[in-house]
């Protein structure tokens, strides 16, 4: 508990780090050792790229050893991430911060890393903190090793003492990152928020301490756009209005979501060529769209995409009926807007622009459209 004050006493590091960089830009050099034989290949991305979807690049490593530039025009936040043979792997978030990160990937453990930068060490000093509280109960853990054999009684106490040392180690990075305003705070809170997609007590928890403490703050580093549209996307809910929004076809012409449907009850379709049950989905909708579209229904997709020739095939082959735009490479960050995860999400919305109904199945938006319409 005495490192727990310590920290979160710790003066909270100056934004002009982020800031102060020339207006060439700096670069970051990671080298690393992957000991690790499962590691089949390393990603590296900016974490403000919502979830990871579009890694910045893929590092080559040989014989153990990978090295790396990470150029960028202001300090900002990247993951190098391990993909193994099972497809899982391990993460390390640091700082480019102008430095040299060193990482060294090792087989059934969290990778181990170094830097000399001021921001790199105040986050790694708050994950030591964490990991103190954890330790402190290790001797406490030791009689649930094989939760398997456990009775009953025990296995209620093994979780009850689990939820205990998460909730200590949820104070203290809650209290770290309210009492610490600044980029590793920043940071923080928008690693806990990428966890808490749903609405929830926790979520809510986050954002008051986001609209009391960091909102308006910090506009040149990049999370801050981030979590101002994370924040945003929060208050997207059945009975609130959706958010506007302008985006290309695959023509290049540019297209305004209230534009389209005014007047009209729509579907707004959020879909990628990649995601399967996204476009099984949105298939289901056409007999739906064909019966009601003379009478106010529409339907307006957009599709996240990395290559918009992925984008036309799947239309070709799907044959939406509807206007479809895209979302190159997450250009508008419209997934962050609307806090879609992963492949997309649908919204259906009122000729007022209310929304009706998220994620809604076919027969849904059929039973809604009846009574609408």
């Amino acid at each position: 508990m005495n490192a727990m004050r310590f920290v979160a006493a710790a003066c909270a590091l100056s934004m002009a780090a982020v800031v102060a960089a020339q207006s060439g830009g700096i670069c970051t050099h990671v080298e690393g050792v992957v000991a690790d034989t499962a590691v089949r290949v390393i990603h590296v991305n900016r974490v403000d790229q919502n979830n990871g979807y579009l890694f910045t690049d893929t590092i080559p490593f040989a014989n153990g050893h990978f090295s790396y530039d990470i150029h960028t025009p202001k300090t900002a936040v990247y993951t190098i991430y391990s993909i193994e043979k099972d497809w899982t792997g391990h993460t390390v978030s640091f700082f480019a911060d102008g430095d040299t990160v060193r990482i060294k990937f090792v087989p059934g453990a969290s990778p181990v890393w170094s830097s000399p930068s001021p921001l790199n060490k105040e986050l790694q000093r708050v994950d030591v903190v964490a990991d103190s509280i954890y330790h402190s109960y290790e001797a406490r853990y030791a009689r649930f090793a094989h939760y398997e054999s456990l009775t009953e009684i025990e296995r209620r106490e093994c979780d009850a003492l689990k939820d205990s040392v998460n909730g200590l180690v949820k104070a203290f990075k809650l209290g770290y990152i309210r009492n610490n305003p600044g980029s590793v705070g920043l940071f923080l809170l928008f690693d806990r928020a990428e966890r808490l997609y749903e609405d929830s007590v926790a979520t809510r928890e986050l954002m008051a301490i986001y609209d009391e403490v960091y909102a308006g703050r910090y506009p040149d580093f990049h999370l801050a756009e981030y979590m101002k549209m994370w924040r945003a996307s929060r208050g997207i809910k059945e009975g609130t209005h959706y958010i506007d929004f302008t985006a290309p076809d695959l023509n290049g012409t540019d297209h305004t979501l209230s534009v389209e449907i005014e007047g009209k009850v729509a579907l707004i379709d959020f879909w990628a060529s990649w995601c399967g049950p996204c476009r099984r989905l949105s298939r289901s909708i056409i007999p739906v769209y064909e019966k009601y579209k003379s009478r106010g229904f529409t339907v307006v997709g957009v599709a996240r995409e990395r290559d918009p020739k992925a984008m036309r095939k799947a239309i070709d082959r799907d044959k939406y009926p509807w206007l479809n735009l895209i979302e190159l490479k997450d250009r508008a960050k419209l997934w962050n807007l609307y806090g879609i995860r992963g492949g997309g999400n649908k919204f259906l919305v009122d000729r007022d622009g209310t929304i009706l109904a998220i994620d809604p199945t076919a027969e849904e938006v059929e039973r809604i459209l009846k009574e609408r319409l």
